[in-house]
């Protein structure tokens, strides 16, 4: 009995141990639990050190995005693939293609540039997604400048930048996950105007030029340049894109090249018929708008889209009259006689974005990526908003708030395959909806210029 009674203290003594180990144990992992939260609390009071963690965590994010976005390849593949091909001595515009069917339209210069790259395309793409972040960044910056004339407090800056980050998200990941060049073409236009602002004209306008033989959109640019007096600019912008055509006569000879430019012009033309009317899923611009709405098309889905019952050839007309008619709205963006310079950095800023958004509507055969560029004008946009917002709206100002958010929509992350589903996604472009949104911003911007900015904040 003893003996047990010996035993049952040992067991209660060592059981007391052990239960005073783990409670001591336990003391310690909570008090550094503890520690660890009242670091992580200080750090998140401390603006400086959230900020660096955001920065952290942005860096990561684009790092493994653009590494995903490599492994599944993307239209790089085509530009790389056709690199391949040229040095090899086949036709870069002509069949066969290894992937999905689809060929190369970019210029032969292009592939030129490419063929150093092209034997890697997974290093490639992933270099190319990295730097198109950077020049994201850059273009960004670019951008701010243009508001610094009306200053913002630093809580206006930040909701500026996180509405124009939700609205552009959609477009910007799909840019580097289809692995494209839009980002590239919109910090060239921004890189180019800087340069052309501070009488650098002839750089800038080379650098719009070389963009502009790689890729026929920015030739919307030269409008502007031209109107605004920049003349060197604008000279120096097409003499770069024309000689730009013959470099490739250099490696592959003047009949050889001559080829290659007309088997891309027979690609690019805008007055082939594939051009002139776009009825399929994808395609975005004008003349996949508005001739779906008045004749008859096929297209994916049964839904009925033509309203007006006109003719083909009526409906390409009435597309073209509109395309002009968007270009001379421009007039109504520069409110001056051509050729004078403008200083106003908040005007200029509202007169570059309309002719960028332009870029995506008045240039066939565009996909939602290339509507990235119209993501100026919704920063402008929502740049007044915010500015005025502390100011009593009549109820024109709010139905003008109400159709941008209702616009708003198809440029927000939730219009996205992945959450409206996969029928929803393809019912709102196959209406054209993102066209519809784009120029719903037309009258918008044109009702919040500048002019009634500086007014409604007394700044004139």
């Amino acid at each position: 009995m003893a003996d047990d009674c010996l035993c049952n203290v040992e067991f209660y003594d060592l059981a007391h141990s052990m239960t005073s180990c783990r409670q001591e144990t336990i003391s310690i992992y909570f008090s550094t639990f503890v520690q660890k939260l009242s670091i992580l609390t200080k750090s998140i009071e401390n603006p400086s050190i959230l900020k660096q963690a955001i920065k952290f965590l942005l860096l990561a994010l684009c790092v493994a995005f653009c590494y995903i976005s490599a492994l599944d390849g993307g239209d790089f593949d085509f530009y790389l693939e056709a690199a391949n091909k040229l040095y090899n001595g086949l036709n870069p515009y002509l069949p066969p293609y290894k992937k999905d069917n689809l060929g190369y339209s970019y210029s032969p210069f292009f592939i030129i540039v490419l063929i150093p790259f092209s034997h890697n395309f997974f290093i490639t793409e992933f270099v190319w997604c990295i730097l198109s972040c950077v020049m994201l960044y850059r273009s960004y910056r670019l951008y701010q400048t243009y508001f610094d004339e009306i200053s913002m407090s630093p809580g206006e800056l930040s909701k500026v930048t996180i509405i124009l980050f939700i609205l552009a998200y959609q477009f910007v990941s799909n840019n580097i996950g289809m692995v494209q060049i839009t980002i590239f073409l919109m910090w060239i236009i921004f890189e180019s105007l800087r340069l052309i602002r501070i009488d650098r004209e002839i750089l800038g306008g080379s650098l719009l030029g070389i963009i502009i033989n790689i890729k026929i959109m920015p030739i919307v640019m030269l409008g502007y340049v031209f109107y605004r007096g920049y003349f060197k600019a604008f000279t120096a912008a097409i003499i770069t894109a024309i000689a730009l055509l013959f470099v490739p006569t250099i490696f592959w000879g003047w009949d050889y090249n001559m080829t290659l430019l007309q088997d891309w012009w027979q690609i690019i033309n805008p007055s082939n018929a594939e051009h002139q009317v776009e009825s399929g899923i994808g395609t975005h611009s004008m003349t996949a708008f508005l001739p779906v709405y008045l004749t008859e098309t096929e297209g994916v889905l049964p839904n009925q889209r033509n309203i007006f019952g006109l003719d083909i050839d009526m409906a390409i007309r009435i597309t073209q009259i509109a395309i002009l008619i968007l270009i001379s709205l421009s007039l109504l963006y520069f409110r001056s006689l051509p050729f004078r310079k403008e200083n106003d950095k908040l005007k200029t800023i509202w007169e570059i974005s309309y002719f960028m958004l332009l870029i995506p509507l008045v240039i066939p055969h565009q996909q939602k990526y290339g509507f990235l560029m119209a993501i100026p004008m919704v920063g402008y946009i929502v740049y007044y908003l915010i500015k005025t917002i502390e100011h009593p709206y009549s109820v024109k100002m709010w139905i003008l708030v109400s159709i941008f958010m209702v616009s708003m929509l198809v440029f927000s992350p939730l219009h996205g395959s992945d959450i409206i589903g996969w029928h929803a996604f393809k019912w709102s472009q196959h209406y054209r909806l993102i066209t519809i949104g784009t120029l719903l911003m037309i009258p918008i911007s044109l009702l919040l210029n500048p002019e009634r900015l500086k007014v409604k904040l007394k700044l004139n």
